[in-house]
């Protein structure tokens, strides 16, 4: 049932009841409409004096990948803000959460997934965090390519870099816009903390060069000490000199104040300050908020070179800068006190040689190795493959080859050892076979290191692949079997082809002796045709020979008999009488038609003229 029905039974029955209760309400409902009413008006003025305040929006930069940056995360999703980080992915601990506490004070790839799905942004510093104006164009590429290729990898969606120890110049700017991102985040050229007195006060919203944003020096570097009213004042004399934009860089989250980081407490209180400033038209944002710009496709990076014999670059350590050999790095243990020296003469076949003085050996020591770079130094192996480390040295301890490997990542870690070389007075050669490279490596990197106190002189290195005699034993059992297999099959196939020639030619020689025998007899049949044809003929042509000779007889003997009758009727009638008898031919048979018989009249007697019937 509707309100007004349900409650109008009770206005029929209690109107005075009713009437009472809204007086009361009125009275109760107006102080506090009015007092209502001020905060909303209060609201309103504000908003209006924040419109008319210039724009400021705070960019907080975290850059190096430290571990201990996970602290600020909570302090800023206390306050519903979010931040940038800069992650140089060869450095990230893809190793287990524990392991990775142990051993590295880099993020883990566990904790920069964390980060993201907190909404922060999460941006590019390079593979290894090197300076990149320091190294080949190729080598750069590298550096910057490849780091936005791993955290596409993983998922990420890096769409701005912040240049490693904030150094750039115009030909990193372009190789960043090359790798696809949309800015490059530089430091130390805006005012604040007491430096840069004669910078901009902020950086444009847009910045005038999105590939070197502006902003003041790192926090606690460059001899300078910030406190909460370090940021807020910067913060302030942005607005106050037309707003814009502010990045504040850090690298760490410290237990107290410390060079490059800051303190979780100072954290929590300039966040705190700056979220009652939104109302001044101060904002808080990651970069990529304030950039804007599309996710680009990953660019690959250019491809390691390969090295020629002896597979090493600078082998003989004759190339040198700044009196080190170039493509060699100097490294120590943290704990390893050592000098390096480098002496351009003196090593074997004329080669220049690296003495390594160790005087505190520390956990590892210190070693000579090639520098760990993404190609442009470091050997580049294949995985699965063996390979031959050599060297020339000098050591008055024991050695031994240390070898390290770079994944696929870009990260260098720490591989193997070969058992331990004698000490040597003069020049010794050092070679020893490592197992098979694990899956997931680009490059070997490798040194001669002790121990212990003592000093090592190193030379003419060498990297090559190694022969395995196991696999050339497999291999040459495989190819006999192949050759093996291939004769055989060639032989079958020789013998089917030759038992296939032989039963065609036996058919062809049987087709043709059977056309050859059809041949013969129908010659043959024609012969005996023809023979007896001929010879039918020639027994016709007989035939009518004879019967033309006989008729021919014939006729001259009809011819003399009318002579004969002719000449005995002009005789005497007596004679007459008396030879008057007729003259019978006997009838002619088939013997008698011989071209050599001779017909003889017969005188016949008056008897056989009567019987005759004459």
């Amino acid at each position: 049932m509707p309100l007004a029905k349900r409650a109008l039974p009770w206005l029929k029955r209690f109107p005075a009841l009713i009437l009472a209760a809204g007086i009361v309400a009125a009275t109760v409902w107006l102080p506090a409409g009015q007092a209502s009413a001020a905060p909303l008006h209060a609201h309103v003025s504000a908003a209006r004096h924040a419109a008319a305040r210039p724009r400021v929006v705070v960019t907080f930069a975290w850059g190096g990948g430290l571990a201990d940056q996970m602290a600020s995360l909570p302090i800023f999703r206390k306050y519903g803000m979010r931040a940038t980080y800069f992650v140089p992915s060869g450095l990230v601990c893809t190793l287990g959460q524990a392991q990775c506490a142990r051993n590295s004070r880099y993020l883990t790839l566990a904790d920069v997934r964390k980060i993201a799905a907190a909404g922060e942004e999460i941006g590019g510093l390079s593979v290894t965090h090197q300076q990149l104006t320091t190294m080949p164009a190729a080598e750069a590429k590298r550096e910057i390519c490849d780091d936005r290729s791993n955290l596409i990898h993983w998922g990420f969606r890096p769409t701005d870099f912040a240049y490693p120890f904030a150094v750039l110049n115009p030909a990193i700017e372009a190789l960043t816009r090359e790798c696809g991102y949309n800015s490059g985040l530089g430091t130390g050229t805006l005012r604040g903390a007491g430096r840069c007195i004669t910078c901009a006060w902020a950086e444009r919203i847009p910045p005038q060069n999105a590939y070197d944003v502006r902003t003041p020096v790192e926090v606690n570097s460059v001899n300078t000490v910030w406190v909460p009213r370090t940021y807020e004042s910067i913060v302030t004399n942005a607005q106050q000199h037309g707003g814009g934009w502010i990045v504040f860089t850090l690298h760490a989250v410290c237990p107290t104040n410390c060079g490059l980081g800051t303190s979780a407490p100072i954290l929590t209180s300039v966040l705190k300050w700056l979220r009652n400033q939104r109302a001044k038209n101060i904002l808080v944002e990651p970069m990529n908020q304030v950039i804007g710009g599309p996710l680009r496709p990953a660019v690959p990076g250019p491809a390691p070179r390969r090295l020629p014999a002896p597979g090493v670059a600078n082998a003989s350590l004759r190339q040198a800068a700044n009196g080190s050999p170039v493509c060699f790095q100097q490294a120590r243990n943290a704990r390893a006190a050592a000098t390096f020296s480098y002496q351009a003469r003196g090593g074997p076949h004329g080669a220049a040689a690296e003495t390594v003085h160790v005087t505190r050996p520390g956990n590892g020591g210190a070693e000579l190795l090639q520098t760990m770079d993404l190609g442009s130094c470091a050997p580049s192996v294949s995985s699965g493959h063996a390979y031959k480390t050599g060297m020339w040295y000098k050591a008055s301890r024991p050695a031994r080859i240390e070898v390290y490997r770079r994944t696929s990542i870009g990260d260098w870690v720490y591989w193997t050892a070969s058992p331990a070389f004698p000490a040597s007075a003069p020049w010794r050669q050092a070679s020893w076979t490592t197992p098979a490279v694990p899956a997931g490596t680009t490059a070997l990197s490798f040194g001669m290191t002790a121990k212990a106190v003592g000093v090592i002189t190193t030379s003419d290195y060498s990297l090559r692949l190694a022969t395995n005699y196991k696999t050339l034993i497999l291999l040459g059992v495989l190819a006999f079997v192949v050759v093996a297999g291939a004769l055989i099959a060639r032989g079958h196939y020789r013998y089917r082809r030759y038992v296939s020639a032989e039963a065609a030619t036996l058919e062809t020689d049987a087709a043709q002796a059977e056309v050859a025998a059809a041949r013969a007899q129908a010659d043959r049949m024609a012969a005996i045709k023809a023979e007896a044809a001929r010879r039918e003929a020639a027994a016709a042509e007989a035939e009518a020979s004879r019967a033309d000779a006989m008729e021919a007889r014939i006729q001259a003997a009809m011819a003399r008999m009318e002579a004969a009758r002719a000449a005995a009727a002009g005789a005497e009638p007596e004679a007459a009488r008396v030879d008057d008898a007729t003259v019978v031919f006997p009838p002619i048979t088939e013997g008698a038609r011989d071209e050599t018989a001779i017909l003889k009249p017969v005188k016949l007697t008056d008897s056989q003229q009567q019987a005759s019937g004459d």
